[in-house]
């Protein structure tokens, strides 16, 4: 029995090593397509404005628009209360329309503009150079040198950028200066494009953020530039290679790159997404004749391999309450709802916020009495598991910046920092020994369970503070979960509730969890619990 059971458990993680290996294969697939379509994209602004004598700004207010409705539709069908919340947020708003106007606008402005003076390839590449600002902006920020490899990425990009503007010739320019100019402009723009919106996608999604900016960039846009006084030349061929440009050198773009986050996270969809220069050459080269000499590949080469050097990282995981933030890289796909709140994220727990954490946790209970359901006489999580929890690293907070005055803090305890605790989750990648002798239970992956390692995680505790309820947080924590237990190479989720807990299981279900009977969970001491199960699988 014991042999069968490890092989069971082998073969077990075996699958779900393959299932893992298979969604970052996916995910760099996805990611490189994302490269590719963009790279299409300065393609089809090369062709409009050397083939049809279109203009950048033309292009621009026309891109803008019709790509700003597209994101934006879709955002009105898959999560329309986000989409009104975050028109209602002024701090948000006006983040956004920061980024619209020197992120997106001037990225599309100065990209175009480039295009149409030098050629996709050149412009794309001159655009990547962003990627040197902003690692000396993270340089300034933390009072630091750059670091070797960041130092060999900045002498790497400015041979690129030489090469490229004078063809080997060091004595004149190859390109005209206006290329290289707004080429380095939208360097400039593409480091603004990628520093300001930080907060406003933590708190939104990138959807709804990306469909307001491009809303916002494209009416200031068109209102400076008047597109209707330039005389275009409108022909069916134009509309198919700016609709070309709208839905597979934007949208579709866009969609396969975050995909590819998702997928095979941040650092390997950055990286792979440098094939967009190279495909920017190559589709000009093939598709329009454009002529590319060994020089100019000299310079691609060595402006990819800047992108690859400033944008590794460090392997070593970090360490305490920062190990886990759920503010940073890929963000799971809810976010909203947070006006009330301000912005919030989720960490590991640490000793520190034990009391907070009892308090919340002891909402919860309440909320659970009020819907009619009787605990018994003990409390669960009892404090030394709790404790044991915060210990181990399975447990987590959700906090929220406290505001200037102090205003909303929940205890005198959170008033003293500068963030409040307002909900609390725990979930271990060993999984749960109940579950293993669970009776009633249909889990999706067999009976797992932590004798033979298991292949899912165990969500418990999820609780949000009283003041902190219907604003998604409970949805906030249930996508940092799954992210957390996806990076830990698992393949599912698995909880249970009681059951005549209405709102949480709602909750569950409308987030993907699947209804796995009403189990009986029978602990060494203590009566028997009757539980409703789920599990989420991906």
């Amino acid at each position: 029995m014991a042999s069968t059971a490890v092989g069971t458990a082998s073969r077990e993680r075996a699958s779900a090593d393959a299932r893992t290996g298979g969604r970052v294969a996916r995910g760099i697939a996805f990611a490189a397509l994302g490269g590719i379509c963009w790279g299409f994209s300065g393609t089809c602004a090369q062709l409009m404005t050397s083939g049809f004598g279109v203009s950048a700004s033309w292009i621009t207010c026309v891109r803008l628009l019709s790509a700003a409705v597209i994101f934006l539709a879709v955002c009105a069908v898959r999560e329309p209360r986000n989409l009104l919340a975050a028109l209602r947020d002024v701090r948000s708003l006006a983040r956004i329309a920061a980024f619209a106007l020197f992120g997106v606008l001037l990225t599309q402005m100065s990209y175009l503009t480039a295009i149409s003076y030098t050629n996709a390839g050149t412009g794309t590449v001159l655009e990547r150079l962003g990627l040197v600002l902003i690692m000396l902006y993270v340089c300034l920020r933390t009072r630091r040198l750059p670091k070797v490899r960041e130092a060999a990425g900045l002498v790497l990009a400015i041979a690129g950028t030489v090469l490229i503007a004078t063809k080997g010739n060091l004595g004149a320019l190859a390109i005209p200066a206006e290329g290289l100019f707004w080429g380095l402009v939208s360097a400039f723009a593409l480091a603004c494009y990628t520093l300001i919106p930080g907060k406003a996608l933590e708190k939104w999604g990138s959807f709804i953020v990306t469909g307001l900016s491009m809303l916002i960039g494209g009416v200031v846009a068109t209102a400076a530039v008047r597109p209707w006084t330039i005389e275009v030349d409108l022909s069916l061929d134009l509309a198919l290679v700016m609709g070309a440009m709208v839905l597979v050198g934007t949208f579709a773009a866009y969609l396969f790159y975050l995909q590819g986050i998702t997928d095979a996270g941040p650092v390997r969809a950055g990286l792979v997404g440098c094939v967009e220069p190279v495909s920017a050459t190559a589709i000009s080269a093939v598709w329009l004749g454009t002529p590319v000499v060994p020089v100019d590949l000299a310079g691609v080469a060595l402006i990819i391999g800047m992108m690859f050097l400033v944008a590794q990282r460090d392997d070593r995981p970090a360490q305490g309450a920062a190990a886990y933030d759920g503010a940073v890289d890929n963000l799971p796909p809810f976010q909203g709802r947070a006006t009330e709140l301000g912005y919030y994220r989720a960490r590991r727990a640490v000793r520190g916020d034990f009391g907070r954490m009892k308090e919340v946790l002891e909402d919860g209970r309440r909320a659970v009495r009020a819907l009619g359901i009787k605990e018994g006489r003990k409390r669960y999580p009892s404090a030394r598991r709790l404790m044991r929890a915060i210990d181990d690293g399975c447990a987590y907070v959700v906090v929220a910046q406290r505001t200037a005055d102090g205003e909303g803090a929940a205890s005198a305890q959170d008033a003293a920092g500068s963030e409040r605790v307002i909900g609390v989750f725990a979930l271990d990648p060993k999984g749960d020994p109940a579950y293993a002798h669970a009776v009633g239970a249909r889990w999706a992956d067999g009976a797992g369970g932590p004798d033979g390692g298991a292949v899912y995680a165990a969500l418990h505790w999820v609780t949000v503070a009283a003041g902190a309820r219907r604003r998604g947080v409970g949805g906030y924590i249930l996508g940092t979960a799954e992210r957390i237990a996806r990076e830990e190479g698992l393949s599912s989720i698995r909880a249970d509730v009681y059951r005549e807990n209405a709102p949480i299981r709602a909750l569950l279900e409308e987030y993907g969890y699947r209804h796995c009977g009403d189990i009986e969970l029978r602990p060494g001491l203590g009566r028997v619990r009757r539980r409703a199960a789920y599990e989420r699988t991906w």
